[in-house]
């Protein structure tokens, strides 16, 4: 038995006290009255149910369960029947969220004790996360009303259609397939495949809500996730709007390359916080970020001189498969050739899947660069070079991720202008690194 007021009983029971109270945050601003439950009913029921459960898990005495759950649902019921014949009021959102606070409380309170040097175990991990993921639902209520009022039945088809393709198929594709000495990585191809189906979706959406900054807020964020699947799927968006927008379009690649520069940053910085290789990495990404800045800056101008008006959407499904499919089989050949070279020819193959694999995803060959670094299998200089020529790679590959959908000239030649005028430095810096200007030691 565990010591009494030991820290981590502490612990336990001042998150099963939170997890409630921060639900019973958005509800209390939302008070209307007196009664309304708040901080404190909420914060109050989910300790409840964490005492509950960890005298359960001390005595075994399934009475004290018993006894627990009748009351929660007595006080539920007892605010559900005031709320709709006392009041009058509609709604069953606070009576739903009191019972997910008193279970998220007995989560806390059955977690096993934590192994030795942690006080939070998987449990109250797991009733934390959910507390949170309940809060933004209910903080951002008008958000999602707002969402869900733009997107018409036939897009309530459409993503229906993506989550069958997710949960039924997903299951039945294996994790790696053997082709020869190579393990392909089919499950992370599939993955990408719904991730670029589901991002189209969320442009989709974005441009019926913010019109003509859609493209801009999707090319940004989706570029967080792939910036090859985000600028595939804003091509095939320019087609579908009669190509007459192509500076906002070259833009918002321009604002997915940003973030995917960013975020192979942030991965470095995760997987080698000694920042040996950062640090060579501040150079390029200082002059990628500073020749983006600058087209953003003359895109911008020219877009509001040329491009005026509102982006329509008057599409079809917001899911192309076509877009996906191409974008499933580049990436697999890419893949493929970069891993058969890795395990062939060892440093060399390293640089040169980097080269290759960032046509592919900058993120999965900075991930894999930065494991090796970490674990000794590769050295500082490999790391570096493989590192910042996948990035930049990645930068230029958005020339052929853009002709694969739309093989008018316009938008090709705004992407690699965009590109070339970002990474032109960076190529230097590369070459001062290969030939040793800049020793990396």
């Amino acid at each position: 038995m565990q010591e009494l007021l030991s820290p981590d009983i502490i612990v336990r029971f001042l998150i099963g006290f939170a997890v409630g109270a921060l639900i019973g945050l958005e509800r209390q601003k939302r008070m209307v009255q007196e009664s309304t439950g708040g901080v404190r009913s909420f914060g109050l029921l989910s300790l409840f149910g964490t005492i509950t459960a960890y005298t359960y898990t001390v005595t075994g005495n399934m009475i004290v369960l018993v006894y627990a759950v009748a009351v929660s649902t007595i006080l539920i019921g007892v605010q559900i029947t005031y709320k709709m014949f006392k009041t009058m009021r509609k709604g069953m959102t606070t009576s739903i969220v009191l019972a997910i606070a008193f279970m998220l409380g007995v989560l806390v309170g059955l977690d096993e004790p934590p192994v030795p040097g942690q006080l939070i175990g998987p449990l109250q991990v797991l009733a934390m996360t959910v507390a949170f993921l309940v809060f933004l639902v209910l903080g951002f209520k008008q958000e999602f009303q707002a969402v869900v009022a733009v997107i018409s039945r036939d897009e309530m088809i459409s993503a229906a259609e993506l989550g069958v393709l997710i949960l039924f198929f997903w299951p039945l594709v294996p994790e790696t397939v053997q082709i020869g000495t190579v393990m392909l990585p089919a499950q992370q191809i599939y993955l990408l495949v719904i991730l670029l189906l589901s991002i189209s979706f969320v442009n989709y959406i974005l441009v019926k809500k913010f019109g003509s900054r859609g493209p801009l807020v999707f090319g940004f964020f989706g570029g967080f996730a792939n910036s090859e699947a985000t600028v595939s799927s804003l091509a095939e968006f320019h087609v579908k709007t009669s190509r007459r927008f192509p500076g906002r379009i070259a833009l918002s690649a321009i604002l997915a390359n940003v973030a995917m520069i960013l975020r192979n940053g942030v991965i470095v910085v995760i997987l080698d916080p000694t920042l040996q290789i950062f640090k060579y990495y501040t150079i390029p990404l200082a002059i990628l970020v500073a020749g983006a800045v600058y087209r953003m800056a003359r895109e911008t101008k020219r877009s509001d001189e040329i491009e005026k008006g509102e982006i329509e959407s008057a599409l079809g499904s917001p899911f192309e498969f076509g877009a996906a499919i191409r974008f499933a089989v580049v990436f697999t050949a890419v893949s493929f050739l970069s891993l058969f070279l890795q395990s062939v020819y060892a440093d060399a193959g390293i640089i040169a899947a980097a080269l290759l694999g960032g046509f592919a995803s900058a993120g999965a060959i900075v991930a894999t660069v930065g494991i090796g670094f970490a674990g000794a299998t590769i050295g500082l200089s490999t790391a570096v070079l493989a590192v910042i020529i996948a990035t930049t790679t990645s930068v230029f590959n958005k020339v052929v991720y853009v002709y694969l959908s739309d093989r008018e000239t316009d938008l090709v030649k705004l992407v690699a202008r965009d590109s070339l005028i970002m990474a032109v430095g960076v190529v230097l810096f590369i070459i001062m690194l290969v030939i040793g200007v800049v020793p990396v030691v």
